[in-house]
């Protein structure tokens, strides 16, 4: 059912940026309590395919969760579903990006930049330049987006992530100030950013290495896809294989919701997942 709800999104798109004219998005449509999902693409030859989840900060019962800190490194990987079931969530993304990379099994790995689970610091910020954009997230679900350094204050942070660069600033897109993560090609890419008042966290994922589906993103076309779903700040986390997002689909199980370039999805170090409640019954 999951899967059919975002095909019919992708197929109902309609046109809503005013800063991009070859970005699309589909309406947003309720997914869980505080959660609305929508899709989006570039058109043309190189086509570019985006899922994206809208989550309210305000909303009743929305929590966040982040890999704990885990073996002699900083995590254990683990997939995007398998990080969703363990803690009874309902949408997942990858995050911060890791070392080493990549082998399908349930290692120990070393978070690059940021990263704080449930308050506790899992991988200290050092300033480093391509891993050290965070989304910082206190425990009152308050949310910002800066880059981080050794001296930067996380006591009040609660949950974070790191990305490789800010991809929008204010509104406007600075993707091409952002070097880092092969920036200038098209790429999977996985990105987080929040409207102008802070209420609403924008989660996107763009497919890409798949010819005649998606080529993926550079940064300036990422910023361009945040800004037209409604990010006045972004940045990107890890892309490529690690791209992944994923969703309770209300039977127990997981709905994979892109389509990782890799064809299944990668261990990763680290995760941003979020709690929600079910909406109402259809007519309640």
């Amino acid at each position: 059912m999951k899967r059919l709800v975002w095909l019919l999104l992708l197929i109902s798109i309609v046109c809503t940026s005013a800063n991009a004219a070859t970005v699309k998005t589909t309406r947003w449509r309720p997914a869980f309590i505080g959660i609305d999902q929508a899709s989006g693409s570039i058109d043309g030859s190189d086509a570019s395919v985006a899922y994206a989840l809208r989550i309210d900060l305000h909303a009743p019962g929305i929590r966040f969760y982040t890999a704990p800190r885990q073996g002699s490194l900083n995590t254990v990987a683990s997939t995007t579903s398998q990080f969703l079931k363990k803690y009874g969530l309902q949408a997942a993304i990858n995050a911060n990006f890791f070392a080493p990379c990549c082998n399908a099994a349930p290692e120990e790995k070393t978070v690059l930049g940021l990263a704080v689970s449930d308050g506790n610091t899992v991988s200290a910020p050092d300033g480093t330049p391509g891993q050290n954009a965070s989304l910082l997230i206190d425990q009152k679900n308050h949310a910002s987006i800066a880059e981080t350094t050794d001296t930067t204050d996380i006591s009040n942070v609660f949950n974070a992530v790191t990305g490789s660069g800010i991809i929008v600033e204010d509104g406007l897109n600075v993707g091409g100030d952002t070097p880092y993560g092969d920036g200038a090609d098209p790429n999977p890419r996985t990105s987080v950013g929040l409207s102008q008042d802070g209420r609403y966290l924008y989660v996107v994922v763009i497919d890409g290495r798949q010819p005649g589906y998606s080529v993926g993103t550079t940064s300036t076309e990422t910023a361009d896809i945040m800004l037209a779903f409604g990010a006045y700040t972004a940045i990107h986390l890890d892309g490529g294989g690690s791209t992944d997002l994923v969703e309770d689909n209300g039977r127990g199980g997981v709905t994979i919701v892109n389509k990782p370039s890799g064809g299944a999805e990668r261990y990763d170090a680290n995760q941003l997942g979020i709690r929600a409640l079910p909406l109402p019954p259809f007519g309640h």
